[in-house]
Formats: C-alpha cells, structure tokens, sequence
C-alpha cells in the first residue's frame, strides 16, 4: 500500500512539473516586420538543380509567442506615450536624443534584416529543424529534401538515418554522399573526385532553423528572442532596440557556454562601418550590454554634438576627428573650454586644440567649441558714398586714403571734396571722427591719410549739402510728367529720387483741395487745374518746365505766364528789413507751340520757383440742362450764352403744346453744400424744432453735401414778359419741368383720411380738409402750409384774431403739420395749480388781517 502511495505521488509530482514548465516557459521570439520568421511553404525546385527558396520554419507554438510579444510591444507603446507627457520622461527622452549612436535602434524607418539569400558558412552548425538539399546528378538523376530532426538525424529511403546535428554544412556534406555512394556506385571517391564517373552530387542549406539568444543588461527590451540561424549580432541587438541610455557602446559582448566569445565596438560600426565582432549567433548564446564606463559632452560649434564614451585611450584629437567630425566653418580653434567635475566641485580647463593629441577627457567633462567673434575683422576698412565702388576693403600694409579711394574706381562727379569724414576707433574704443580735404589729398597739397582696421570712410554728394531743389507749376497743364509713373493716378503720384541725390520728389495733385471743390460753373476750370512738383534743373526755363509737366490744355493762356520767386534778403549791415515784399512776380507770354526759336521766353527759372498758367477768359466748357414736359421737343439742350433764360429755352423747345401747365412749371436745381454749411443747416432746424417744440416738420430733410432743390417759378409770366424779372437765368445741370394740367388736390399731413381730391375753382383751403375727414386731434392748424405745382410754398397766415388760409390751385398738396404734446405739460399744469393756491391763500390771508387791523 505504501508502495502504491509513493508511486502516485511520484507521478503526480512528475505531471506537476512539466505543467509547471510549459506555464513558466520563457517567449522567444523577434519583433514584427522582419522577413526572418515566415510560415511553413511548399519547396519548389529552380531548374534542373532544383534548389529551393530558403525559409524560416516556425512552429505553432513560435508563432503564438510571436503574436504575445507583439501585443506587449504595442501595449509598451501606447504606456510610454502616456508617460512622456511627464517631465522626468521628457528629460529623458532629452538625454536619449544626445547620445551618440542611440537613434540608430529607434529609428521607426529601417531595420536590421538577416540576409537569408546569403551563401552557406562553411563553419554553420546544423541542427533541428534545418534543412538540407542533396541533388544528385549524371546519368542517375535525384532530388532530397531532408529536414533535421530533433535527435539530429536525416532520413534517407533506402539509406536510413544519418546523424547530422552538430557537423559543419561541409561535414555534413561528405557523410551524405558517402551514405549515398551505398545506392549511387558512382558517388564513390576516386582520388578525391565524385564525377569520374559521370555522376556527382551537391548538398545545400535550404530552410533554416530559427535558435533562441537571450539579450541581458542596459539594453530597451531585454530577453530571449528567436532568431533565423544566420543571424548576427548585430540583428539581434536591434531587435532588442539597443543599449538604453546607460549602456555602453564600446563593449557589446557575446556570451558562448559561459565564455565571452567576441566583442562588439558599435562605434567602429557607426563611424567606420567595420563589422569586427559581429559574428554570427549559435542557439542558446547570450549577447550582454553592461553599463557605460565613461561619457562626455561635446557641443558648440562642431559639427556633431553629443555625448560620446571615449575610452581611455583614446585623446582629444581621434574624439574630434572620429566621433564629433570636427569643427564648423566659424569655431575658434584655439581655445576649447573644458568643464570638469573634480572630487568636490567643477573646475574650467582652457585647452587649444593644437595639444589636443596630448589631452584625454575625464569621465563628465563639457567640452565646448566657441564661435569666433562676429562681425569683427582683423583688416578690414570700410568705404561708402560718392564712390564708384563703395563696400569694404581690406587693410593692406601701409594702405592710404588716396590708394583706397583708387581702388574703389575714383569719386564720382557730384561728390564733396572739401570735406570728408573719417570715423575712427580710439585706443580705448570710443568713437572718434576727422576731416579731410580729399581735393587737397588727390592733387597732393596736403599729406595722405594713413588708414587704421575698421576705419569707415564716408564721401558726401553735393546734393546731400543741400536742400531739396525744386519747382512747380499750376494751372491749365496735363499734367503727365516726364519719366514717371504713369500708372498712379493724378493727384496721388509720387515717384522716387532721381540719380542725381537730389531728394526732391515728383508730386502732382489737384490745384486746390477736394474739400474746397464745388460745381459750381466758376468753379469748373478751377477744379481740373493741376499742380506738379518736380525737381529743379539748372537753366530750366518755363518751357522746359510745361514740358516736363506734360504740355499745356487747349484752354490755357500763354499769354498771361506768371512767376511768383522767394524773396531772398541776405544780411547787410546797417541795410532796411522793414519791407512789406515777401516775393517777387514776373509775368510775360510764352509760345503757344513751344518751339525752341526767337520768339520762345528766355526766362531762367531758380529753385523753387512757383509758376501759374492760367485759363483763356473766354473759355468755357459746354453746359447743358434738361427739359422736361409738356414741349415741343423735350430732352437735353446745351446753354448758349452766360445769359440764357428760361422763354429762352421754351422757344428753342418749340414752344408749349396744349396739355401744358405752366403755372405748375418746376425748375430743379443742384446745390453744393459745404461741410459748414451743411452743420449750419442743421443747427437752425434743431434751434427750430426745440422753439416750436410742440409742432413736428413732417416734410424737413437734413441737409447733405450734395442735394438738389426745388424753385418756385412762374413760367406764364417769364413767358408773357421775355427778360422780365421772372424770366430767370439757368445754369448748368438745371432741370425744367412743365407737367400737364393736373386735376386732384392731393392732402397730407394730420387730418383723417389723407388722400386726393377733385380741383374745384371756388373751394377754400377749409373745404378741402374737409374732403380729407378733418383735422385730427394733434393737428396744427395754425401752421398749415400749401405746396403748389411750381415748387412755391405759402401758409395760413393770422391778424389779429382772424385767420387767412392760402389760395388752393391746380396740382397742389396741402400739408397739415402735426401737433407734438409737450413732455412736461402736466408739470406745468401742477406747478400753476400750485401758484393759484399759494396766491389765494396769501389774499386771504392779507383780508383776514385787515379785518382783524379794522376792528
């Protein structure tokens, strides 16, 4: 019984730890996106040699590791980018970012791939699940595809098992055609050949197995992972996302049945490509990343700033020419500054970098590359101004003010000889200037000027001396100027300072102010005369001046030229300043064509110089008005004289035809209102208003800039009396308007039922509101008024206690004002209730005491 007790428990303790074992079995397995782990597939034969594409088998249970560590790679992923957002992972991500070499493994653009096309090692080692190509060739032709087992054997039909785990590809070459040369008598040796006879056979490496590494230390993602057989260390390494941001670069080892095999210098590999120590991998080998030994920082101006590991034998120099890659176009080389944490504290270390094959950086040493100074320049004198050549220029041995002006193509014609600066640094650098006379230089009556480093030297235009010359002119001119910009309109055109320096600009604009412009007819030739600025030109006559200007308009007079010159008093001692002239005027003729003969002026303007042309006296542009209505031949006639009026106009119309009314003719015309104007009109409509406050003007429109208004005329005896006092002038823009003969009364205003109401000859004003309903209770009778046909306006007028109402006509409108209630008419009513009482009071009051007084 107690037999039969340890067996059971034995069993079970056996079942237990081989459950134990498949649970705690460590994943093995590589990350995704690599072509070294790929499902079983069907060997195909190429050719007659029938060698088939190699592939990696995986197992089952390989694949489910597979899609494990790629589940908790992508959940690593998305738990790292939560905790970047917090600052100690930033700064080390920071850190990361500055060690050399470390983007290399976590770049999420390219991979380090086993080169499955590659050809068989000689030294590979065969084991479990690879597998082997035998084809047999000559006169007996055949094909195997053997695969390892587990033990390590291959099975052959009619041959049997041949063991082959452990043996080199060349190994186990030759055990396979010796097992095979039992069935192919042919394949025997004959002095070391296999073809003597006709017939030979080749063995190859078709798929391979895949073999477990495991990656230990200061490495992202340690562990063990599956890789193809023909992989390196290197491919492992990246599939393990290379050393972290404490792990060496300089000593990657490979750990083979408790030895290390090989060491791997990624820097060599980095820097130099050299691949000495990435040998390829063996199942069960171990690749290590311990802890860097020593780090320093190198930044500035250098090409690659980073934190390096040197080791310690390797100085300053091989760091800067094989890590850093050297300096910049713009680094002082010849002070490095050196940072360096001592036992208790920091210390600095100048070092020129002619010693640096000498100096080996200790583990935290900052080296840092300055910039040479900016802007400064050891031999440099600069030249501007009137030169041909202007710039900077170096400061040769001995190099004078003269040499230099020389080497700068001379000074210009309009330069400034007299005086020229030279700005100078002092001997404690301040600024400091002298003056030279150039002229006296160049012809050699006065000593050369030595130059110093960073002398500037500056030569001045004669127009730069000066003021702005310039002359204009006003009037009857196109005003398109010489060599401008015709593109800008007139009266916005600016343009650019002429080559000469001279800083006087083309202007042209209008003649007087938009604001002060109306159309007003005495005002039309006014408004379009132009004003042009230009610059002045020694011996420019007016001529010259018109021309530049764009010649003169058909209505200009060159007959009346004016010229209006400043008034130049230059001081005499004892001499009269009391005089009242402030300018001197000339007026004369020009020519009509320009031409340059006798007959043309001689007049030679000055600077500033202000010339007038003006309009012809007889020249007019033409004016039109409209008439409307009831004429003959209505529509837009064009005033023949200054004087023309309206039977005038009427009887160039043909006359009135039979509908006409003339006594309701209108005559509508423009009026131009100033800004002041305009503000004085609404002034007196609002002092008007709060006067009569308790009437509203229905028909009061505010002024504008810009409005036309209606003149009451009497057409019948303009007509009737030609010249006579209602036959008035027109003027440009009027619009005459003669209606037919109305019917209606039309009725506005506070009354009931406004409307239009039949004319009838004897009915009064009265009747005719009553034909409208009435007043209403907020008319205001007293102030109705009546429009008439002709634009005129009359209203009820009151003498004494009568009331006089206008005559109604054909064609007129009757406007009742409305009647506003004051705001305070109840304040006003308490406040005289209240005075009343009080005077009653006191009456009484004072009869009461007299009373009293009496008795």
């Amino acid at each position: 019984m107690i037999k039969k007790i340890n067996f059971a428990t034995v069993l079970l303790l056996f079942v237990s730890v081989n459950i134990a074992f498949a649970q705690f079995q460590v994943p093995t397995n590589y990350l995704p996106g690599s072509n070294m782990n790929q499902p079983n597939a069907v060997n195909k034969p190429i050719g007659n040699s029938k060698v088939t594409k190699r592939e990696i088998i995986n197992t089952s249970n390989q694949k489910n590791e597979l899609d494990s560590l790629v589940n908790q790679r992508q959940s690593d992923a998305l738990t790292n980018q939560s905790i970047e957002e917090d600052s100690i992972k930033k700064a080390k991500i920071t850190l990361q970012n500055k060690i050399f070499g470390f983007s290399i493994f976590n770049k999420k653009a390219g991979t380090f791939e086993t080169n499955l096309k590659m050809a068989t090692p000689k030294n590979y080692i065969l084991g479990p699940d690879d597998e082997l190509i035998v084809d047999i060739n000559g006169y007996s032709e055949e094909h195997y595809n053997l695969t390892v087992s587990a033990d390590g054997y291959v099975k052959i039909n009619k041959v049997g098992n041949v063991y082959v785990a452990g043996l080199t590809i060349d190994e186990a070459r030759n055990r396979l055609i010796y097992k095979l040369s039992s069935i192919y008598i042919g394949l025997k040796k004959f002095n070391g050949r296999t073809d003597i006879n006709g017939l030979y056979a080749s063995v190859s490496l078709g798929n391979i197995r895949t073999i477990q590494v495991s990656v230990v230390g200061e490495v992202q993602f340690p562990g063990t992972y599956s890789v193809p057989s023909l992989a390196r260390v290197m491919n492992v390494l990246y599939l393990a996302g290379g050393p972290t941001e404490n792990g060496t670069f300089r000593d990657v080892q490979l750990i083979r049945h408790n030895k290390v095999l090989a060491h791997l210098d990624l820097y060599d590999f980095i820097t130099q490509g050299f691949s000495k120590g990435d040998i390829s991998v063996q199942d069960q080998d171990i690749i290590k990343i311990g802890l860097y030994k020593s780090r320093i920082e190198v930044k500035g101006r250098v090409k690659r700033s980073a934190f390096f590991e040197p080791l310690p034998t390797e100085n300053l120099a091989f760091i800067f020419e094989n890590f850093v890659g050297g300096f910049t176009e713009n680094a002082y080389k010849d002070l490095l500054k050196v940072e360096r944490i001592t036992k208790t504290e920091r210390k600095l270390i100048d070092i020129n970098y002619a010693i640096a094959n000498s100096f080996y950086p200790a583990d935290g040493d900052i080296i840092t590359a300055e910039s040479i100074t900016e802007n400064r320049y050891e031999n440099r004198v600069t030249l501007s101004g009137e030169v041909f050549r202007p710039g900077t220029f170096s400061l040769d041995s001995k190099l004078t003010l003269s040499n230099l002006i020389k080497r700068a193509g001379g000074v210009k014609e309009n330069a400034f000889l007299a005086r020229v600066n030279i700005n100078r640094l002092n001997k404690d650098f301040t600024p400091g200037i002298m003056s030279v006379n150039l002229a006296d230089v160049l012809s050699g009556k006065a000593e050369d000027v030595m130059l110093e480093r960073e002398d500037k030297i500056t030569v001045f235009s004669i127009t730069e001396l000066r003021e702005s010359y310039t002359v204009t002119i006003h009037g009857e001119i196109n005003g398109v100027k010489e060599n401008l910009d015709k593109k800008t309109a007139i009266g916005d055109t600016k343009t650019k300072q002429q080559e000469n320096g001279n800083n006087a600009q083309n202007e042209s604009s209008s003649e007087i102010s938009d604001k002060l412009k109306s159309d007003n007819i005495s005002n039309v030739l006014l408004n379009r005369q132009v004003k042009i600025t230009i610059p002045f030109q020694t011996n420019m006559t007016v001529e010259d001046l018109i021309i530049k200007a764009g010649g003169l308009r058909e209505s200009a007079s060159t007959g009346f030229v004016e010229v209006v010159r400043r008034k130049k008093n230059e001081f005499v001692e004892n001499q009269d300043y009391s005089s009242s002239q402030i300018a001197e005027v000339y007026k004369f003729s020009i020519s009509k064509d320009l031409i340059v003969d006798n007959s043309a002026s001689k007049f030679v303007l000055n600077p500033f110089d202000e010339v007038f042309v003006r309009s012809s006296p007889n020249y007019e542009l033409q004016q039109f008005i409209t008439l409307q209505g009831q004429v003959l031949f209505p529509g837009v006639y064009g005033l023949e004289k200054k004087d023309d009026r309206l039977s005038d106009l009427i009887k160039r119309a043909g006359g009135l035809n039979k509908q006409a009314y003339p006594e309701g003719a209108k005559l509508i015309r423009k009026t131009e209102l100033s800004e002041s104007e305009s503000e004085l009109k609404k002034k007196q409509i609002k002092d008007f208003n709060d006067n009569y406050s308790g009437i509203e003007i229905n028909n009061a429109s505010e002024s504008s800039e810009s409005n036309h208004e209606t003149i009451g005329i009497n057409l019948v005896a303009a007509l009737a009396q030609p010249g006579g006092p209602d036959d008035i002038q027109i003027i440009n823009g009027d619009v005459i308007n003669i209606p037919r003969e109305p019917q209606t009364v039309k009725i506005t205003g506070e009354v009931l039922y406004p409307n239009n109401v039949k004319f009838t000859e004897s009915k009064s004003l009265g009747s005719y509101i009553s034909s409208a309903g009435g007043y209403t209770s907020s008319s205001a009778r007293k102030r109705v008024y009546v429009i008439y046909s002709n634009g005129s306006v009359k209203r009820a007028k009151n003498f004494l206690f009568m009331r006089f109402y206008p005559r109604v006509e054909r064609g007129s409108e009757i406007i009742v004002p409305k009647k506003l209630k004051s705001a305070n008419t109840s304040q006003q009513i308490v406040s005289l209730v209240s005075v009343l009482t009080g005077t009653v009071t006191s009456i009484i009051g004072i009869i009461t005491l007299i009373k009293a007084t009496a008795q």
